[in-house]
C-alpha cells in the first residue's frame, strides 16, 4: 500500500493582483527577486518564519586544460532575508520582449539624435555631412517612443498598491 500526499507541506509565498493569484513561490522554485536594492536569483531552499532562504549559484565560463571554455558553477551562496523586504519580482520571460525593444529604440534614438544634432549644428548647410532637422526630430521621437516602451512594459511585478506578496503559513511552529 502506497500513501501519496499531493498537498503543500511547507510555508509559501503568493503574488496577488486584485485578490487573484498570479504566481506561488515555494521550496524548490527558481526565483528572481529585488529586495533592498539587491537582485537575488536562485532556488528557494525554504520559507520559514516570514523569511526566505535562497541558494544563489555563481555560474561562469571557465577555460579547460584543452583551451576550450565550459560553463561551470564557481560558487554557491546561501542568502536569507525577510519576505517583506521584497520590493519586486521579475516576470518570467516568454515571447516578445517590449522592454528590450524599447531599450534598443531608446539607445538608437539617443545616438542618432546626438550625432544628427552635432552635424546639424557644426557643419555648413548643403555639405555632405549636414544632417537635416527632420532627421534630428525623427530620431528624437524614436528615442522618446523607445523610452515609453521601456518604462511602460517593465518585466517586474512591483510590490505595492497593484501587486501584493502574501505569506501563507502552513507548517506549525515547533517549541
Amino acid at each position: 500500500m502506497y500513501l501519496v500526499s499531493a498537498g503543500q507541506q511547507a510555508d509559501f509565498l503568493v503574488l496577488k493582483k486584485n485578490q487573484h493569484t498570479i504566481k506561488s513561490f515555494f521550496a524548490g522554485s527558481q526565483v528572481n527577486f529585488l529586495a533592498a536594492s539587491t537582485r537575488y536569483y536562485g532556488r528557494i531552499d525554504a520559507i520559514q518564519k516570514d523569511s526566505v532562504f535562497l541558494t544563489e549559484f555563481d555560474i561562469r565560463q571557465m577555460p579547460t586544460n584543452l583551451g576550450v571554455y565550459v560553463i561551470d558553477t564557481v560558487a554557491r551562496y546561501h542568502v536569507a532575508f525577510p519576505y517583506n523586504q521584497i520590493t519586486a519580482i521579475a516576470a518570467d520571460r516568454t515571447g516578445f520582449s517590449w522592454s528590450a525593444s524599447g531599450a534598443s529604440l531608446f539607445g538608437g534614438g539617443v545616438l542618432l539624435t546626438t550625432i544628427g544634432a552635432g552635424t546639424w549644428l557644426f557643419t555648413k548647410p548643403g555639405t555632405r555631412y549636414h544632417a537635416s532637422p527632420s532627421l534630428v526630430i525623427g530620431s528624437a521621437i524614436l528615442g522618446g517612443f523607445g523610452y515609453y516602451l521601456l518604462r511602460s512594459h517593465g518585466d517586474n511585478f512591483k510590490i505595492g498598491s497593484k501587486y501584493k506578496l502574501q505569506y501563507v503559513r502552513v507548517s506549525r511552529a515547533t517549541k
